[in-house]
Parts: C-alpha cells; structure tokens; sequence
C-alpha cells in the first residue's frame, strides 16, 4: 500500500538479504551506522549490565550520528582511512564487555572491511605484558619426561595425540625436499647455459614452486601462538599447491600428497596425559573437539589414512586419563587430577561430559543460569532457564573428595571458562592460574536464528556493510546470578606464568603449583 513513510513498524530481520536493513549503508557511513546502532539496540542481550558498567547507547546514537553524518558532507572531500575508520568504532565498541562479539564494517571510502573485537582489545589494554607473555608462551610437558627431573613432578605415565603437530610435520618435510630439489634443478639448468625451448616452461615453474617453499617455511618459522592462529591458511595453501605443482614436483623429483582436511580442521588440535607422581591424573587439550573422536556414533569409515590413526590415538589418550582415575579411586590411592584449559579458546559443548563432566554423576550438572531475549526491546527476556551441563552417562566413580585443579589463564575462553567454573563450583575444585578471558555466552554464526532468538547473528561476513557476532543468551552465575561478561573468572591463587623458567629450562611454574597443591592438601 502506498504510504509517506520510508520505513515500516515490523522488526527487521536483518537477514543476509534484507535490502531494507542493508541497502543504503552500501553509500552512506550516516545510513551505515544508523543500521548497525539498531542492529546492536535490538539484539544485543545485556544492555543492563552495560548500563550498570557506564555505557548508554542512547548516548552512543546522539554522540556519534552528527559525525558519522558528516562524512557524507561531499562537499568537505573527506576520505577516511581504514585506520582512522576502526578508531572512530572502536571509540564506543571498545565499552562493550561481551566477549564474544566480533564486528567486521565496510569502509565505504575505500571498500575494504576491518575487524574489531571489543574484548581481546580490552585485554591487550588492560592485561597487556601478561596476555601477552601467555598467549605467546603454550607450555608444554617435555621437561617432566626427562629423567634429571625433580622427583616429585617426574611423570610416571603419558600419552598423547597431536593434529597440529602432524600437520606442521609434514608441510615442513614436504617444504624442505622442494626447496632442495627445486634449488638442486634450477642451479643445474643455470650451469648448463640456462632454460632452453625444451626446458623453459618447466623452470618457470620450478622457480615459482621454489618460491612457494620458501614463503611456507617462512610462516612455518613464526612462533607457535602465530602459526596455530593460521595453520588452517597454510593447509589450503600447501594444497593448493599441491594440485598446482604437482607434476612440476615430479620432474624434479618430489612426490606432493595433499594433507587430510579432516587433520587440518581437527577441532580438538591436541590432547596430553599425564600421570604425575602420588597418583595425580592431569589432562590437557588444545581446544574442545573431543566429541568429534568420543561420540559413540562418530565412524570413520576411511581408517587408511593418518585422521583415523590419529583419532584412534585421541580415545588411546583421553582412556588412559579415564581409566587411571577410575583405577586409583577403586584402589584408595587418587591423589587428584589436574585440567589444564589454559589457551584453550573453547568449542563444543557436548564436551563437558569427556573433561570435568568425567568426575561429576551421570545425568548432568545445573552449571548456570540463562537469560534469553524474546522481543526486539533492550530489556525483553524470556523465564530464566536452568542450563544443565552434560556429564558421563556410564557408570563412573564420583570425585568428590580428592582435590580437582583447574588451569586456566586470560586466554581461557568459553567452554574454558565454564569448565573452569564448574571446578571451582565443587567443594574439592581449585583455579590456580591468572583471571580468564570473560567470553562465556553461547553463539551461533547462522543469522537465520535471528528471527526466533531476537538475538544472534546479523549481517552476512565481508559482504553486508555492517555484521555482527554476538551471543544468543547471557549466562548468569552463582546464587546471585551475577554477569561475567568481559570479566571473567579470578583464581584462588593468582599465579603468572614465570616465563624465564620456561624459556630456560622448559618448567612450568603453574602446573608444578598445581602438583604441590594436591600433593600437599
């Protein structure tokens, strides 16, 4: 029906196809931003505790409107660099305490997207030398195999699977037998007078092969925080090249297989156990991904290649952790177990049931409390809802008197979070570590629970000029129902990591806390 009005009273679903939402912010940094303030206004789920932290977004609109407004002036020739166009967002996204939420706009003056992420920005203010002296130092177990150890940290029993180092393992063997093959080739065709008619497409090609080895050894040689952050690109890289080149690897004598994507993908990333002396059972994983490798129902039907060996190795480990403490707790002689989430960014949720899920009684565990939206208003949530973490359906033994420590650290995210929760909601729980991350509500990257969520995802990534992943829920914690967001969780001992020990001599300051803890209680 024709009407004076530009816009409806309908709730915009801000779908990846909503011209109405998305249409004119293609042009207009004023139209851009109008969109994405109501975007936020709608479907963001904790603006109280926004309030109660000192953010009014009512104030972000009368603040930042006329600016935005004012880049639309063609008359004043303004061009905004990308730089400059992350600092004005960042100006007001950098309050919120979500931490979670990721932003990616389009720069309308120079067509390119930037990213922000309001809480890793937060930490890296607020925490700086310490995220940072975490992030870029991942402990791990070496120093206590060794035989010169001290006794009381010397490990009596391991075992481990490693996706990440599979990976790594083979691109770097790979990388290294074209670099000298193509170098060998290359070097013998310029001591024979250089490239011929017969010969020159293929030098062409191995100087560009050559090349490419060189730029993965390159990334491969960055440390171990950067190169986890981008082995998923390497892997597509490396593959790549593999379909590219790989007849010209064949000339010169290399055989180039293509990497597994279900190892490259592997969600999990590593798992390690440990058995510590006194009969202390400590476990370790890069990320939550057991479920993939643990479900009953999970089949690999292809077990000739190196995913199947590598998934069977990931039951071996995770079993060997089960079955000593179920072993030692039968026998009286438990001395407790350790869960290191430390720089573990989360995953799936099913996996509750393989880690602290394992120690907790079948048939689940009321872990904490969720508040969903159901209406666009800033304030409409629906009942309060129970949320009931998984725990192991089989018969298991209960601990619940010898101590159970967490590890985690301020690159503990999500399902980090709450494990690290759980443990420290136990009578027998400990945190030793530093505050966690405060990323703790649930998301989903499918904008089409927008429209029954009132809350989720909106936008479409690096295509609308505007998108947004926020969660879907708040989780409150405790009796007093309290919000973490942006926060986290504070340890019972506040412990940094001593990096100088670790550097110099491969020892772990938190975990060797962590054993003298148990060993001592």
């Amino acid at each position: 029906m024709p009407s004076c009005r530009d816009l409806g009273d309908n709730l915009l679903s801000y779908g990846y196809n909503d011209s109405q939402a998305f249409g004119l912010a293609d042009n207009s940094y004023a139209a851009q931003f109008e969109g994405f303030w109501t975007a936020m206004n709608e479907n963001y789920c904790i603006w109280d505790f926004e309030e109660k932290m000192g953010l009014n977004w009512d104030e972000v609109y009368a603040t930042y409107m006329p600016q935005f407004e004012a880049l639309d002036d063609t008359s004043r020739h303004i061009k905004l660099s990308d730089a400059e166009f992350t600092a004005l967002y960042s100006q007001f996204l950098d309050s919120l305490h979500d931490g979670h939420s990721v932003f990616i706009l389009k720069n309308i003056a120079t067509g390119n997207f930037v990213t922000i992420s309001p809480c890793r920005d937060r930490n890296l203010r607020e925490r700086g030398e310490r995220y940072n002296a975490e992030n870029q130092n991942p402990t791990n177990l070496n120093a206590y195999l060794a035989t010169d150890i001290d006794l009381p940290y010397r490990i009596l029993d391991h075992k481990s699977a490693n996706a990440k180092t599979i990976v790594i393992n083979e691109i770097d063997s790979s990388a290294h037998r074209l670099l000298r093959a193509t170098t060998k080739y290359l070097e013998a065709v310029d001591n024979a007078g250089g490239p011929t008619e017969l010969n020159d497409e293929i030098y062409t090609a191995a100087g560009k092969l050559h090349s490419n080895a060189q730029l993965i050894l390159s990334i491969l040689a960055q440390p171990s925080y950067i190169l986890n952050q981008q082995l998923s690109q390497l892997c597509s890289m490396y593959n790549e090249l593999c379909a590219i080149y790989k007849h010209v690897a064949l000339q010169v004598g290399v055989t180039l297989t293509p990497l597994d994507l279900s190892l490259c993908n592997d969600r999990l990333g590593f798992i390690n156990y440990a058995l510590f002396p006194d009969n202390i059972a400590y476990l370790r994983i890069g990320a939550f991904g057991m479920s993939d490798h643990l479900d009953p129902d999970v089949v690999i039907s292809d077990t000739t290649t190196v995913f199947y060996t590598y998934h069977k190795a990931v039951q071996q480990v995770w079993r060997a952790w089960f079955d000593a403490i179920q072993t030692h707790y039968a026998a009286g002689d438990l001395g407790g177990v350790i869960i290191d989430v430390r720089n573990n960014t989360g995953g799936i949720v099913s996996d509750y049931q393989y880690l602290l899920g394992a120690l907790l009684p079948s048939g689940g565990w009321e872990s904490h409390t969720l508040r969903v939206k159901n209406g666009c208003g800033r304030l409409d949530f629906a009942p309060l809802t129970p949320f009931v973490m998984g725990t192991y359906p089989e018969p298991h033994a209960v601990i619940t008197e010898q101590p159970i420590v967490v590890l985690a650290n301020s690159n503990s995210c999500s399902l980090s979070e709450n494990t690290t929760w759980g443990v420290i909601s136990q009578p027998n729980g400990y945190f030793i570590g530093t505050r966690t991350y405060g990323a703790l509500s649930a998301l989903t990257d499918d904008s089409r629970y927008y429209s029954c969520n009132y809350s989720g995802t909106f936008g479409q990534e690096f295509v609308t000029s505007f998108y947004g992943l926020v969660p879907m829920f708040v989780c409150l914690y405790g009796e007093d129902l309290h919000i973490a967001e942006g926060v986290g969780f504070t340890p019972h001992e506040d412990l940094p990591l001593d990096v100088q020990l670790w550097t110099t001599q491969g020892r772990d300051n938190q975990l060797e806390r962590a054993i003298d803890y148990i060993q001592h209680k």
